[in-house]
This record gives C-alpha cells, sequence and structure tokens, in this order.
C-alpha cells in the first residue's frame, strides 16, 4: 500500500497516472520479497509498533517501546551498534529496564499484546546488568 498525500485534482491525476501502465510482480520477484519479509521479521526479537500508549501510565518513568527498539537494533548488529550509548543517555534521565516492577499496566493497554515485563527482562539483561560488570 502506498499512502500519498494529494491537495487537488491535479496531485490525484499525477499520482494515480503511475499505475496505467501496473504490471504485477511475477513469482520470482514475489519470491525475492517473501525472502526479505521472513528475514526481518525473524530479526526483530520483540515485535513492538513504536506506538507509545504504555509509556504514559508506566510508574518508573520507562521508555518502553525505544528501549525494545534498542534492544532489537543490539540483536542484529551486536556490540558494534551504538545501542548501549543510546540506552544510557535513556536511561539518564527515565527509568532503567531492570527497574520494572512488572505491574502489567504497561500490558494492559499494549495493542500488540506484548509481554512488556517480560522484554524489561531481556532488555536489562543486555543493558543494565552486563553494564554492571
Amino acid at each position: 500500500m502506498v499512502l500519498s498525500g494529494m491537495s487537488d485534482m491535479g496531485q490525484l491525476e499525477d499520482n494515480t497516472s503511475y499505475m496505467k501502465e501496473f504490471v504485477p510482480l511475477n513469482g520470482e520477484e514475489m519470491a525475492v520479497i517473501k525472502n526479505v519479509i521472513d528475514s526481518i521479521n525473524s530479526s526483530i526479537s520483540i515485535a513492538c509498533t513504536g506506538c507509545g500508549y504504555c509509556v504514559e501510565g508506566c510508574p518508573k518513568d520507562i521508555p518502553i517501546p525505544r528501549y525494545f527498539a534498542l534492544y532489537n537494533q543490539f540483536k542484529i548488529f551486536g556490540g558494534g551498534s551504538n545501542s548501549r550509548g543510546y540506552y544510557q543517555n535513556y536511561a539518564g534521565a527515565h527509568g532503567k529496564a531492570e527497574d520494572c516492577i512488572s505491574c502489567h499496566k504497561c500490558e494492559r493497554i499494549c495493542p500488540q499484546h506484548l509481554s512488556i515485563a517480560e522484554g524489561m527482562k531481556d532488555v536489562a539483561a543486555v543493558f543494565d546488568i552486563e553494564q554492571e560488570s
């Protein structure tokens, strides 16, 4: 799906003109796209969409989506990523992942139905516990 903001009929006609000679993808092209999708999906450890609904009610002021994104980045790129530095910056101004008290307020409002408290343990194991040793 492509979303394109348009404010007049000329823009609409211009945008839709690109589909006049539309040719669907062939089987080989679809297979390549499926492989890319599978690769991306397998590299995501925590499937947080970053909506942020969980953050407002967090009694420990943990920026949950940001920590999950940094955790996913670390899982993909390892120590070569800059995720540890970003985590430390966020943790200086907000709660750390290890501060999570597993109250589950965040989980009750998460539209993805994620096990956020368990995810915070995973994040803490990478960014908090290893930093202390």
